[in-house]
């Protein structure tokens, strides 16, 4: 069936649409306008191609199948809506189940809206739940429509750029929506914001209830993901940073790297990247993201020979064949299955090895100096304490408050002469 095209036929019973007593107050820009309900046929839509909520999916989908889902809808509508329905579906299935069931039980209460082509872009789970219940009771009326608002899009009062805030309101303007997703979030607005640059960073950050700072952050590290993957030589595939659950370490990275890098030279700014790059694809650790961040950041990059060491070692026992299979992997399973037997290998373990044994040779350095800091700290408060107020006072309080002092410093000579005696009796 022919997907709605208002513009090339403004007859609402051609399109077989059907007007409600209902109506939906749209808060579009600064307005806020109430919009007439219709019933539209199901078989009459399409996806909303740009739902940012399914960005990983729709870049799993495009990679496997080695299709864009933007050529897909204009060769093949009706794959293009199974294909992402079955995206959809598979992102939350309980959740969905329950939302087809209730709309089972009560039909659909909260309309969606519906673009002048026949574009869903909100309620695109309910439209979901709808087509499947459609398929399995074909007679039943109340499955045959989706209640949604037309918004006809003018290109003066209705425009694209505002439809796409009002789309980038209903995916994530909540914190129920945002806990949907969030690396599907962070990956879209990074998109937004930096490729298509549709938006700057404060529409976009008043829109999904952030602080601009915070959208520099996604940004940031989704720079780094996009880096990662050039890196590994498989630009764009984010199956691979879904598989290798990189985002959460790498913002770690990425505050270091904004933090110190104009401090270090773009040859110990690379090795950094290539080592911690490297860790992610073949390091076993617990709780990688917290490991990297206190070991890696914390204690190792900011000693600078120990890291350049550190550097060396990896390369020599495990980074050359990280870099052949990167160099000869020509696919993704290819890469995936040959990087988990390299993670499994005896080089890993050892390069794992040189990893802990370095950690813990800093830790216990660090560990060492705390009494020698505590000491110097000791000394630099008494070094600047100040009786002279106290002394030039008669009162009785005084008198006592220096009564006090001495009998604390008789302490601490004390206790400081028990140390130096411990400390000669061990030499």
């Amino acid at each position: 069936m022919e997907i709605i095209n208002l513009k090339e036929n403004e007859d609402l019973g051609f399109w077989g649409i059907k007007r409600t007593s209902s109506t939906k107050l749209l808060i579009l820009g600064n307005e806020t306008k109430e919009y007439d309900v219709y019933n539209i046929p199901v078989d009459r839509l399409v996806y909303n191609l740009s739902n940012g909520r399914m960005y990983m999916e729709v870049k799993k989908f495009e990679s496997e199948n080695d299709i864009r889902l933007e050529d897909l809808r204009k060769d093949d509508v009706e794959r293009y809506n199974s294909e992402v329905e079955n995206l959809i579906w598979s992102t939350s299935e309980d959740r969905n189940a329950g939302t087809k069931n209730d709309i089972k039980t009560h039909g659909q209460l909260e309309p969606g809206v519906v673009l002048d082509d026949g574009t869903v872009i909100d309620g695109n789970r309910r439209f979901t739940c709808i087509r499947k219940l459609h398929r399995e009771f074909p007679d039943d009326e109340r499955f045959k429509y989706f209640r949604a608002a037309l918004v006809k899009v003018d290109g003066q009062a209705i425009t694209r750029e505002l439809l796409k805030k009002y789309e980038l309101k209903v995916q994530f303007g909540t914190e129920e929506k945002l806990g949907y997703n969030t690396i599907n979030m962070y990956m879209s607005i990074y998109d937004l914001v930096e490729k298509s640059k549709t938006f700057d960073y404060t529409t976009v950050a008043d829109l999904v209830g952030k602080k601009s700072n915070d959208i520099a952050k996604i940004v940031n590290t989704c720079r780094l993901v996009d880096e990662f993957l050039d890196y590994i030589k498989k630009p764009g595939e984010y199956v691979l940073a879904e598989k290798y659950n990189v985002y959460w370490p790498l913002e770690e990275f990425g505050k270091y790297l904004k933090k110190n890098e104009s401090n270090l030279t773009k040859l110990e700014i690379a090795g950094r990247k290539n080592i911690y790059f490297d860790y992610l694809l073949t390091l076993n650790l617990e709780l990688k993201t917290q490991n990297l961040r206190d070991g890696l950041i914390k204690r190792v990059f900011d000693k600078p020979n120990e890291t350049d060491n550190l550097i060396d070692k990896h390369n020599e026992i495990i980074g050359d064949k990280i870099h052949d299979i990167i160099n000869l992997a020509e696919d993704n399973d290819s890469f995936v299955e040959q990087m988990d037997l390299l993670s499994k290998s005896e080089s890993a373990k050892d390069d794992e090895d040189v990893y802990r044994n370095l950690l813990n040779k800093v830790t216990s350095k660090k560990q060492a100096d705390i009494p020698v800091k505590e000491c110097k700290k000791a000394l630099e408060t008494l070094q600047g304490l100040i009786v002279k107020a106290l002394l030039k006072s008669e009162n009785e309080i005084a008198k006592e408050k220096l009564d006090e002092i001495s009998k604390t410093i008789d302490d601490i000579i004390r206790v400081a002469n028990e140390l130096k005696l411990e400390i000669n009796n061990h030499e």
